[in-house]
């Protein structure tokens, strides 16, 4: 079910955050005027220690506003704990510490939906920590923002679910529920929506790269055709002035006559993967003047 301003349980305020200082509790009424989003890191390590920092130097200088959270749009791959994963998490959490920002993860269906499920704070619908300032919002959470109204709406359909891989590379919770989509609806608007999926209709980008690639079975395509709809579903019921999204590995932007607008973001090493959201104005800005490197897929 969709929750508001639910605040996590003490076991996960007390994860410890790398300089050895007692993280914050999780704000869901946070005074900001200065976020980033991004796309997919898939665990890119080359991203996210060397691309990512130049970006929000050459995009925030010293003396200037500095983003104050960065939302993820989920891939950011949350796996069952192998070394390389560990190791990205505790970056990323070095990373929000040396910004002084947090990092708010939606997960996407490359995260693993088990490992979160299994965190009671998760599954009763509460931001969970991985480690310092780097927190997982659960589907369905809601907070504010330097006034603005957030929802979080994490998950997508994989285009590939070999059996022997179910609970590896794809869990059955990625996928919304009807029940999720309706508590969502029922709970009210948002100006900020979050998501890893596209909403159909959302850009023509994203929606005639589908069309053009279609997945060769049809099973698989129903499957995921049914995740975009039910997001443009939450996304009509909603209706948030802005919606970022990632998943398809391609920058778009699609912006509708009612003045609702669409954002995809890119995958890691590709340009158009940051972007800056001013809160007071809800001005969206690209991240996308310095050379990349690309490490990761």
């Amino acid at each position: 079910m969709g929750r508001h301003h639910e605040h996590p349980s003490q076991h996960d305020r007390a994860s410890p955050i790398p300089d050895g200082h007692r993280a914050p509790e999780f704000d869901a009424d946070s005074v900001e005027e200065l976020i980033v989003v991004a796309g997919d890191w898939h665990t890119d390590l080359v991203h996210l220690v060397s691309n990512v920092p130049q970006l929000l130097d050459a995009n925030f200088p010293d003396g200037s506003y500095r983003p104050t959270t960065l939302l993820h749009a989920g891939d950011f791959n949350i796996t069952n704990g192998s070394r390389a994963n560990k190791q990205f998490i505790r970056r990323a959490a070095q990373l929000a510490a040396e910004r002084k920002m947090r990092i708010l993860i939606t997960p996407g269906n490359h995260d693993s939906w088990s490992r979160l499920e299994a965190r009671t704070d998760f599954s009763a619908g509460r931001p969970i920590r991985l480690a310092g300032a780097v927190w997982v919002l659960p589907r369905g959470y809601r907070f504010r923002m330097g006034g603005r109204r957030v929802l979080s709406f994490g998950g997508a359909g994989s285009f590939s679910r070999p059996v022997a891989s179910e609970g590896v590379t794809w869990w059955r919770s990625e996928m919304p529920s009807n029940d999720e989509v309706a508590d969502c609806v029922s709970l009210g608007g948002a100006e900020i929506l979050i998501a890893h999926e596209a909403p159909t209709g959302g850009s023509s980008r994203v929606d005639d790269m589908l069309a053009r690639s279609p997945l060769r079975d049809p099973v698989d395509r129903a499957y995921t055709a049914l995740g975009r709809e039910r997001l443009r579903q939450v996304w009509d019921g909603v209706h948030p002035q802005l919606l970022f999204h990632g998943h398809h590995h391609i920058q778009a932007e699609g912006h509708h006559p009612d003045g609702r607008s669409v954002y995809a973001l890119n995958k890691n090493g590709e340009p158009g993967n940051l972007a800056a959201v001013d809160l007071a104005t809800m001005r969206v800005r690209w991240l996308d003047n310095v050379p990349l490197r690309r490490g990761g897929y």
